[in-house]
């Protein structure tokens, strides 16, 4: 879901055109997470099973759990995850859940979408996966799921939360624009004909910029659904419209809790103009780290995978925790 002209507000900097796949077959095929994680596995929490991508499971180095968007999935972080664990930090875990509601995850109140319970289905994920962790935890999020991860450090609930990473969210812009996301759900095509016409949508419209990333997640965001006339036809996995009286919690105070959550922090943008005030003035004290990338759209994740990669890096080794050995005296010289 491209949310570059209604979740925020649009910027003046031109956006390059998308690829074009009109005639080439091929880059429309879906493309298997297997070529991008390790894993995939199915996480209880609660009433909930959690479709969890992840690599590096058995590695000691830090775990960067990754949270997609409203609309999105564990995959838009796809070819973040084959970046980061096959380059310099290649002894690290690299986890990319499907929130409730999204891609393969399945269980009960599944509409049920308010900021507390993704939190609590977050913290649920990782507590589950790492018992009593020590590592480096860097939590990253992009749109809704940066607000989630946000409340999620906020809350203390994880130990060792050494990072925490958003991803083109600012409360303000969000806030001004949440009035004209029905007008913008509701003009996006209802269904498409296969997976390939999915993946070209994306793709011309400029809500994906990057191919390959867009034949790896836009087959999770749609699910078969028979035509009255039976033929085939893909419609939307997640229904937005419906989670319209939750959007409010999402982002109200966002700017706060990520500028008060007690860990360093790393905001990833396409422009300066979606710099809320409180954002605007906490950069300039220093509390928090600003990366820009402009020749991205709102998916920044997706259409520039190894700069976002690469950035999250090297925020953690910027910031991870050093075990300084405690000298013990020798009694020999005592």
């Amino acid at each position: 879901m491209d949310f570059r002209q209604h979740i925020f507000k649009a910027h003046n900097i031109p956006l390059p055109p998308p690829e074009s796949t009109a005639d080439d077959t091929e880059q429309l095929t879906p493309l298997k997470w297997s070529g991008y994680f390790e894993s995939q596995q199915a996480i209880a929490v609660g009433d909930t099973t959690f479709n969890v991508y992840s690599s590096g499971l058995s590695n000691t180095g830090p775990i960067f759990v990754l949270h997609h968007g409203a609309g999105h999935s564990g995959l838009t972080f796809g070819l973040v995850a084959r970046h980061i664990v096959t380059g310099s930090a290649s002894n690290c875990t690299v986890v990319a859940p499907d929130a409730r509601d999204h891609g393969s995850t399945t269980g009960a109140n599944q509409h049920h979408l308010s900021l507390e319970r993704l939190v609590d289905d977050f913290v649920g994920i990782i507590q589950t996966m790492f018992p009593n962790n020590t590592r480096d935890l860097v939590l990253v999020g992009h749109s809704m799921g940066g607000a989630v991860v946000a409340h999620a450090a906020a809350s203390k609930r994880l130990g060792n939360v050494t990072g925490l990473i958003l991803i083109d969210i600012v409360e303000g812009s969000a806030m001004d624009s949440l009035s004209s996301i029905p007008a913008f759900i509701n003009a996006r095509p209802k269904s498409f004909t296969s997976l390939k016409s999915a993946i070209k949508w994306h793709i011309e419209s400029g809500a994906i910029q990057n191919t390959e990333s867009a034949q790896l997640s836009v087959p999770t965001l749609v699910v078969p659904a028979a035509k009255y006339d039976g033929s085939p036809s893909w419609t939307w996995r997640t229904q937005l419209l419906p989670t319209e009286e939750y959007w409010h919690g999402w982002y109200s105070g966002l700017s706060k809790t990520f500028v008060s959550a007690p860990t360093a922090k790393l905001l990833v943008l396409a422009g300066t103009d979606r710099l809320d005030k409180e954002l605007l003035i906490a950069q300039m004290q220093g509390k928090f780290q600003l990366e820009l990338l402009p020749a991205a759209g709102h998916t920044i994740q997706e259409d520039l995978p190894n700069r976002v990669g690469d950035a999250i890096v090297s925020f953690w080794r910027r910031n991870q925790r050093v075990n300084i050995p405690i000298r013990r005296p020798d009694p020999h010289l005592s």
